[in-house]
Formats: structure tokens, C-alpha cells, sequence
């Protein structure tokens, strides 16, 4: 009996811990899909477009020497400057401290100056290659995917330590490295190892040659190496949906296309751009023209402004001829009846999804509405020619006139015949400081790039022709796109009071004395 109450004590005991050790991991398991869910919806939408791009430091008097300035050549080639610089707040250039939202949670860059205590100061060079190649901190941390180890591992060793030399002849910034703030279990690194295993072999990886034997070869290096494009152009393996990318690129899709920040990384491969010419592809560089035409924004705008502006005529056309010579097996998409689905999902929802870049996004009537007055006729004259900020083909080069007529059935079915005149609210007075809203979401990607001439709000000098021209004379040079201004501010879907709200900022900020409050 006493053995019996033993055994019976001894069995509640284990099952009263099995059963704590169960609600411990339900209770875990619901933290960790709560906070990936959360952080799903944020990395989801489109981060705002960036208007401030950092100027590359000098380098010391003293080292200025071959090996540093094909350093520094590379660095601009692989848009460090990008994540390492806090653009949000005009952050120390490559000190670090820029927010990376993904799905698993939130990720903070480094500081890559050559601080000795919060940068790479004191590394070796063989600690920082190790860094670019195989991804290991010199603590022997494994480094997030984030970072473009997997790219970077096929530079040779003389390119990278080309870069270290440049990083260790900039400024030194003395600045704290931020905590990451990931999502458990993904912030244990050595949980990384598992997707090494599956996705990284850099034992198996190419180098490529130091010196290039042709203009393709040479584009192959910017493309594949140090510019790691495939980083956004690919499709990524995911976990049950591609909102939740692994990192990883899917090979067979090499280079077709995949959505990024909201934003969409539109097929760059030769099944697109194959016919294509090449200072097409170059104009996207250099002019933020996009193929088909529009503008450059989200991502891709930092890209060009930090980093291919700065390649050699003869590199921009390096990367074109390699990109059309890039024969890739294309995503599968639906076909028949749901054929424009397919061509949305791959093509149209970057930006339609979230409304990136005014787009009017998928199942808002309301944002639809102003378009499906003109007629269904006109939406597909627009989304086969281009509008505004609106490309041809919606980038979809390879794409026929009638698919692209079924993808805007397919966009716009769910708001065809539904009501938006029922109470529209009236009209919100706008403020000035609605008005500096309007020009930093609209108008700074040019007039604080000076892109084509525009006049940076403040400059009196730049903005005196306008001011003499006269309030209403310059209303009209943006609404009817006179003197190269895109037609209506190259916002479609602002209205006239705004338009007329985001010129009364810039015009008020840049002519001391005058009052343009009652326009």
C-alpha cells in the first residue's frame, strides 16, 4: 500500500510537470506567433521614401592611396552607406543604428567606422573577411542573413580587403551599437545554424577573378557580388507565405522579382528586360527614370543616389549587359481566368497593395473611384502606356496588352459598382503643417535631390524665378507639367487644394517677406 502511494505521488508529480512544461510552451508559442504577426503587418508596409542621402566622408590626407580608393569603390558599389547610416535621423555616416524591420523583429546595423571600441577598429583583416565571407563576428556569432554575407563571400580576398582599408581611413565615430529586439527563439543566433546548413555553402562558392575578361563578366561581379541584387530581386524561401522570407534566394528565379518594403523588385532578368536597351537600363541609374517610364522611388531610389550613381558609365552598362544575358525559369502564375491575378501578385501589388507611391490600392473604392469615372477604357490606356509615377506595362516588359487589360479587371473588379458618394466628410481645411507633409511625401524626392533643376524649398536664389513668375503662373507649370515638371505633381491622386497646400510650403519657405497663406 505505502509502494502504491509512492508510485501514485510520483506519477501526479510527473504529470503535474509535463503539464506546467506544456502551458509553458502553448503560452511561449502564442507569445512568438503574436509578435511575428505583429511584426508581419509592419514589415508589410512601405517605408517612407528616403529624401536624405549621407555624402561619403573624406578619407585621411595621408592614406590616399590606390588600394583605399578601389576600397571606397566598392563600398559605393555595394550601398553599405545604406544600412549602416541612420538616414531617418541624419545619423553619423556608416556609424550604424538604422531599424530594419522584418517578420521575426527588428534588426539594428552596425557601426562600421573605425571606432575601437563601438566599430571595426580593431579587427584584423582576417577577422573582417571571415565577417564578409562566411558571416561570423569575430566574437563567433553567427550575423543575421540581413547582412550580404551570402554575396559578399564570392568577392576576392584583394576587394575585400580593399574595403578595409577605406573603413579604416574614414572619420571614426564613437557610437553604442543598439540592441537587436528579435522575436524568441529568433534571437538566439545559434539558431542560424540550421539555415547554414540548408542555404549558405560558401566552401562551394566562386570567386570571382580580381580582373574581369569581359564587359558581361565584369556585370556578373557588380550584380552578383558586391552589388548583391538578387538580395531584392529574388524570390526568397519562406515559411507557409512568402510575408515570412527566410532570406534565402530561390535559384530557379534568379533575379524575378519579388516585393520588398512594400515596394515591388520587379523582374530583372532577361524574360524582361531582354529587349530592353541598354541606356534604358543605365537611365534608371543615373536618372531615376524607370523603364516604360516614371520614377524611381521606395528602395531602389536609396540604391541609385548612394550607390550606382557613383559607377563608371562602363560599370551602369556592365550590369545591363549582364542582367539581359540572366535566363531564369519565371515564378509559376496563375493562368486563364485568374491570369490577371497572377500578373497583380507578380507585378502590381508592391506597389497597389499598400498605395506605395500614391498607387490606389487594391479594394479601396474610394482611392479607385476618380480613375473608374474616366472609364475602364482609360485605365487600361494608362496602365499599358504609363502615367505620372505609373510605368508602362507596370514593369511587366514581357507582359501582352491583353493581359495587362486583364490584370486591371482583375484589380479593379472588387470596387466596380460600389458607392463612395455615400458621405464623403468635408474637406479638411489644410494647415502649413499639412502642407509640409504633402511636399516631403510628394514633392522632396526631386526638390531636395535637385533632380532636373528642382529648387530645394529654402534656397531664395534657386526658387526666384518662381517667385517673380507669381503664385498662380508656377500653380500652373505644376499642374499642366510645364518646364519639365511632371503633370500634377506627378501625384495622381492629390487633389487641387493639396497640390496648391505642398507649393504654398515651398513657396513661403523660400521668398522671406512675402504671405502665401491666403492662396
Amino acid at each position: 500500500m505505502k509502494n502504491c502511494c509512492k508510485k501514485l505521488f510520483a506519477h501526479k508529480k510527473t504529470m503535474g510537470a509535463l503539464i506546467g512544461l506544456g502551458i509553458v510552451i502553448v503560452v511561449t508559442g502564442a507569445i512568438t506567433v503574436m509578435g511575428i504577426s505583429r511584426n508581419m503587418e509592419k514589415a508589410a508596409q512601405p517605408e517612407p521614401t528616403v529624401t536624405w542621402f549621407p555624402d561619403y566622408p573624406a578619407i585621411t590626407a595621408s592614406a590616399n592611396s590606390d588600394e583605399i580608393k578601389r576600397g571606397e569603390y566598392l563600398v559605393k558599389a555595394g550601398d553599405c552607406i545604406a544600412c549602416h547610416t541612420n538616414t531617418a535621423t541624419h545619423g553619423a555616416v556608416f556609424a550604424g543604428g538604422r531599424k530594419m524591420q522584418t517578420p521575426f523583429g527588428v534588426l539594428y546595423t552596425p557601426n562600421i567606422t573605425p571606432d575601437h571600441e563601438t566599430g571595426i577598429g580593431g579587427w584584423t583583416e582576417a577577422q573582417f573577411e571571415k565577417a564578409m565571407r562566411e558571416g561570423i563576428s569575430p566574437q563567433g556569432h553567427y550575423y543575421y542573413p540581413a547582412f550580404p554575407f551570402l554575396y559578399f563571400s564570392r568577392m576576392p580576398s584583394e576587394d575585400i580587403k580593399a574595403i578595409k582599408a577605406y573603413l579604416d581611413n574614414i572619420p571614426a565615430v564613437h557610437q553604442e551599437n543598439r540592441e537587436n529586439e528579435m522575436v524568441f527563439p529568433f534571437n538566439i543566433r545559434l539558431l542560424q545554424l540550421p539555415w547554414r546548413l540548408m542555404f549558405f555553402h560558401p566552401q562551394q562558392k566562386d570567386i570571382f577573378p580580381t580582373t574581369p575578361k569581359t564587359a558581361q563578366e565584369r556585370g556578373a561581379y557588380l550584380v552578383e557580388g558586391s552589388g548583391h541584387c538578387a538580395m531584392c530581386h529574388t524570390p526568397s524561401w519562406h515559411i507557409v507565405t512568402p510575408l515570412l522570407p527566410l532570406g534565402a534566394p530561390q535559384k530557379e528565379y534568379h533575379l524575378t522579382g519579388m516585393k520588398v518594403q512594400g515596394y515591388l523588385a520587379p523582374n530583372i532578368s532577361a524574360s524582361n528586360l531582354g529587349k530592353v536597351s541598354d541606356a534604358e537600363i543605365t537611365a534608371v541609374f543615373s536618372n531615376d527614370k524607370l523603364i516604360g517610364g516614371g520614377k524611381v522611388a521606395g528602395p531602389m531610389l536609396e540604391v541609385n543616389h548612394d550607390s550606382l550613381r557613383y559607377l563608371t558609365p562602363d560599370d551602369q552598362k556592365a550590369i545591363a549587359i549582364y542582367l539581359k544575358s540572366v535566363h531564369s525559369k519565371e515564378p509559376p502564375r496563375p493562368s486563364g481566368a485568374n491570369a490577371g491575378k497572377g500578373i497583380y501578385e507578380a507585378y502590381c501589388s508592391g506597389c497597389h497593395m499598400a498605395g506605395a507611391g500614391g498607387a490606389p490600392k487594391y479594394g479601396d473604392a474610394a482611392a479607385w473611384s476618380p480613375y473608374l469615372k474616366k472609364g475602364v477604357p482609360s485605365l487600361y490606356t494608362n496602365a499599358i502606356k504609363g502615367i505620372n509615377g505609373m510605368p508602362a506595362m507596370g514593369t511587366c516588359m514581357s507582359c501582352t496588352d491583353k493581359e495587362i487589360q486583364e490584370t486591371v479587371d482583375y484589380m479593379i473588379a472588387p470596387v466596380q459598382g460600389v458607392s463612395t458618394a455615400a458621405a464623403p466628410p468635408p474637406p479638411k481645411k489644410l494647415t502649413m503643417t499639412d502642407a509640409k507633409k504633402l511636399y516631403a511625401e510628394n514633392c522632396s524626392v526631386c526638390h531636395e535631390s535637385g533632380f532636373k533643376g528642382a529648387p530645394k524649398p529654402g534656397d531664395v536664389q534657386a526658387f526666384k524665378p518662381a517667385v517673380d513668375a507669381g503664385f498662380e503662373a508656377t500653380y500652373l507649370n505644376v499642374m499642366e507639367g510645364r518646364h519639365d515638371h511632371p503633370i500634377h505633381g506627378a501625384c495622381p491622386t492629390c487633389s487641387d487644394a493639396e497640390i496648391i497646400a505642398a507649393l504654398k510650403y515651398m513657396m513661403q519657405q523660400s521668398a522671406p517677406g512675402k504671405d502665401y497663406s491666403l492662396w
